[in-house]
């Protein structure tokens, strides 16, 4: 399964326009457990970047934004949510067979 973070905006004219980050599969579940505390807390959530060079020295960049999260749906993120952790449990039960 894919799973991609879609920003969208709109422009002056009225355009929308739209990013698609792709999500590995690794962090599935932690996306999902953020979006589900960010959910139940009602709290706004706070969007930065952080520039990282090549000598490893990070730097926030001057980009931020504050941005509150809702749920259009409830059931289909907690369909998503038990997806994801069927996979991870068949993914790991596959594991484990092959080191035995």
């Amino acid at each position: 399964m894919k799973l991609r973070l879609v920003l969208t905006t709109t422009t002056k004219n009225g355009r929308e326009v739209s990013i698609k980050f792709t999500i590995a599969p690794s962090k599935h579940i932690g996306l999902i457990n953020y979006l589900n505390l960010a959910l139940t807390q009602k709290e706004p959530v706070k969007l930065s970047f952080e520039k990282i060079s090549k000598s490893g020295d990070k730097e926030e960049s001057k980009v931020e934004g504050v941005f509150k999260l809702e749920c259009n749906d409830d059931q289909a993120l907690k369909a998503l949510t038990e997806l994801i952790e069927e996979k991870m449990r068949k993914k790991k039960k596959h594991h484990q067979k092959r080191i035995n």
